[in-house]
């Protein structure tokens, strides 16, 4: 009896898992609808997460394999390992790149309470902010708490 619909990426990790029910897709082939290679799993899991977090498929074997837990949120399952993505990393820092600016939007408008100078700084800042992706070094950051973030100005902190 197929107990779970395991859709697997091309480098073995796991996408999603279905519950088996009515008509499935058929075992260790390309689901049309979902565009992924579509692994059956026949036995019962106790905790499902743990087997999504803690297995990969082979291709080569046809098997499941023991993987470490995903050392971050940043890291992908490839080639057998868990392996950096930068680019997951550099968007989580965008976003709170886009956060750290909105809240210094009321010190640029012109009814600020802010002096000109203040202002000025307040500018500075978010110049600052918006040239920080381009100014970083990604192999030296692990996480968005990592990023050489430019010191407020002390009225905007």
């Amino acid at each position: 009896m197929i107990h779970y619909l395991m859709y697997i990426d091309t480098e073995g990790d796991i996408v999603q898992i279905r519950i088996a029910k009515g008509v499935n897709p058929a075992n260790k082939e390309i689901d049309a609808e979902v565009g992924l290679y579509c692994v059956h799993h026949m036995d019962p899991l106790e905790d499902v997460s743990i087997f999504h977090n803690l297995k990969a498929w082979n291709y080569t074997r046809e098997a499941w394999e023991d993987r470490t837990t995903r050392p971050n949120r940043h890291a992908v399952w490839q080639g057998g390992a868990w392996t950096w993505a930068a680019d997951k990393l550099l968007d989580d820092i965008r976003k709170e790149r886009g956060t750290r600016l909105a809240l210094t939007d009321w010190a640029i408008v012109a009814d600020s309470p802010l002096s000109d100078s203040q202002k000025a700084d307040a500018m500075t800042y978010r110049t600052a902010l918006r040239n920080l992706p381009s100014t970083i070094t990604m192999a030296i950051i692990d996480s968005v708490e990592d990023t050489p973030w430019p010191t407020a100005p002390s009225f905007l902190a």
